[in-house]
């Protein structure tokens, strides 16, 4: 068969036909993925909140923040709640402190625990870069890490025009403030203590709860003040912010779910702890006291062993002893005594033909001794 003079500029074209195939299909796979990893943008509002701070700061509701400031020194501020402006990517989530900065964040309040009229303003600060993490559209899983300065206002300032300002409504630079700087945050609907938190469960930062908990907080600075407010800021609140506690922020849920029983231990009440357990060999009697035999002649002895511990005594030794070599009886016999009781077991001695006098039958268990005596009446020798 001769072969067409067109095969090999067929060929050449079907090579050229499935490069451009794969290269466009590539190109889509490229773009595909580049819209994959596209970032999305998100935001996250909390609508409630509570935190505890030390002893004296249990649980106090911060959020939702007053319309009309709760301060006379401080205006109206320019929103009741948190929320953050960020990107998610596959899951990993970014809240930059350059885009929330104070108008994401409200002025709150603490009421005061000397004085429960007096309310305490205080608001929050990301610090660079933010606020990082990731998020499980599956599970409603959040996690987040960063840090972030806490600040309590506590008046005017020394300086209103203190070039230390940043963007909220009011600024912070006419106030006279207490910093308390660089806060680690580990926000995660997985916290269990102070607070119980919540994965989310109406999508993205819907319908549940993240928090947090510290050991311990930072040193606060005073910032903008005069000596009294620093005194305030050192003493007074110095005391206060130092100790354990944590922040709860939710979405949608009012209260946080119930911290669930503590149960008490040894260390917390003493009648909690346990028993301890012990032997006590208390007493050891031989009854009857007096015996009248005849050489030659058995007898027994009941030997009773007390336990006053609060465990059983398993295998307690009693040792035996004759004074006279006439007068036989065993070395040792061994008895259970139960814990604050007693145990009796019957011994017998035997009188040899030739004994005569006396015999003081002894029993010693743990140190504690008692006796009996036996009076021999010799036999009569024959005639």
């Amino acid at each position: 068969m001769r072969l067409s003079d067109n095969r090999h500029h067929r060929h050449r074209f079907t090579l050229a036909t499935l490069f451009l195939l794969a290269l466009g299909l590539t190109a889509f796979g490229i773009a595909g993925l580049s819209s994959q990893a596209k970032a999305a943008p998100v935001s996250l509002q909390f609508d409630n909140g509570q935190v505890s701070i030390g002893e004296l700061f249990k649980e106090r509701k911060i959020l939702p923040a007053q319309d009309t400031f709760p301060s006379p020194d401080l205006p109206t501020p320019q929103r009741t709640d948190i929320e953050l402006m960020g990107t998610e990517t596959n899951g990993q989530v970014s809240f930059p402190a350059t885009t929330n900065t104070g108008l994401q964040f409200p002025y709150m309040y603490v009421l005061s625990p000397t004085d429960p009229t007096l309310k305490v303003p205080l608001t929050f600060r990301l610090k660079d870069p933010g606020l990082t993490g990731t998020y499980d559209a599956a599970t409603g899983q959040m996690d987040l890490e960063g840090q972030m300065d806490v600040i309590v206002i506590v008046g005017l300032g020394a300086n209103p025009v203190d070039p230390l300002i940043d963007f909220g409504t009011p600024p912070l630079g006419p106030f006279a403030r207490c910093r308390i700087a660089n806060v680690p945050v580990d926000l995660s609907t997985e916290t269990k203590a102070p607070f119980t938190a919540q994965r989310f469960t109406g999508g993205f930062g819907e319908n549940g709860a993240l928090t947090m908990s510290w050991d311990d907080l930072p040193d606060a600075v005073i910032e903008n003040g005069n000596a009294e407010q620093e005194g305030l800021c050192l003493e007074q609140l110095g005391v206060i912010i130092h100790g354990s506690g944590g922040l709860w922020l939710s979405n949608s849920v009012v209260n946080p779910v119930p911290q669930p029983p503590v149960e008490l231990t040894c260390a917390d009440d003493l009648r909690l702890c346990p028993v301890p357990t012990f032997v006590e060999i208390s007493g050891t009697r031989v009854t009857p006291k007096k015996h009248r035999l005849k050489a030659g002649q058995t007898t027994a002895f009941k030997v009773k062993v007390t336990n006053s511990g609060t465990e059983d005594s398993i295998g307690t030794k009693v040792k035996l002893k004759s004074s006279n070599r006439k007068v036989k009886v065993r070395k040792t016999i061994s008895l259970n005594v139960p814990a604050g009781s007693s145990a009796t077991k019957m011994v017998k001695v035997k009188v040899k033909k030739s004994a005569k006098g006396k015999a003081r039958i002894t029993a010693n268990a743990s140190g504690f001794v008692s006796s009996a005596t036996i009076k021999i009446k010799a036999r009569k020798k024959k005639k």
